[in-house]
């Protein structure tokens, strides 16, 4: 199944743009979402990195690290760390999505794709801020309103494990609905079946995970030859 354009658009507000994406993510809303006359790589670039400080700020992994930085260097340290990862965090995902959007766009060529970066960094970079916000709201609210009201009068270890699990998974599978709906996004944006487009972004995900596993190995055969002197 082909997606289908149409030139002429009434243009969209955020809110129709977000509720689209994530309550219908098909090739015909996301046709119209990167057909939009503001859709451009400018808004693109600048929601990711409002996505990326938002994961930062409201998600589980800033308060590991920021434990692991105290409990090294001091509290001190650890405010330090959470203001520079508030800058360092949104260049981070400014960064991953350009890299991403270039491979699969280039990958998307050899297989005759009709889009352009601009558009799939557009849609990439505006589509996924609805699946963030829910899932943080997921992952911090239903402890938040099971303690609050006391709606389980007797917490006990396990019952407060349970709790954190539930939040994670839905968390979770809001990601993998979000995943879901960039292949779609993707799709759209070239001119792609879902098959295709699933099959392209494999590529992509093998790619980048290689490119990975030699980029650590330099940085860890770096590290280990400096501290041998």
């Amino acid at each position: 199944m082909e997606a289908k354009t149409n030139p002429i658009q009434t243009p969209l507000n955020w809110f129709e743009i977000w509720r689209t994406a994530f309550f219908r993510p098909t090739l015909e809303t996301f046709s119209q979402i990167i057909n939009d006359p503001k859709a451009s790589i400018k808004w693109g670039i600048i929601w990711m990195a409002i996505i990326t400080l938002i994961i930062w700020v409201a998600g589980p992994q800033r308060d590991l690290w920021w434990g692991i930085v105290v409990n090294n260097f001091g509290f001190q340290a650890g405010s330090y760390f959470v203001v520079i990862g508030a800058i360092i965090a949104p260049a981070l995902g400014v960064s991953a999505l350009l890299i991403n959007a270039a491979i699969a766009h280039g990958l998307a060529n050899l297989f005759k794709g009709e889009g352009t970066f601009h558009q799939l960094v557009y849609c990439w970079g505006v589509m996924p801020l609805p699946f963030v916000v829910i899932s943080m709201l997921a992952y911090h609210i239903l402890p938040f309103i099971i303690f609050s009201f006391h709606l389980i009068p007797d917490l006990t270890k396990s019952t407060l494990g349970i709790i954190s699990l539930a939040s994670l998974v839905i968390a979770a599978a809001l990601l993998i609905y979000l995943l879901y709906a960039e292949i779609v996004a993707f799709g759209a944006v070239e001119r792609f079946s879902f098959g295709k487009s699933f099959g392209i972004l494999i590529l992509v995900a093998m790619i980048i995970s290689i490119a990975n596993i030699f980029i650590s190995s330099g940085v860890q055969a770096v590290v280990m030859k400096s501290l041998r002197y």
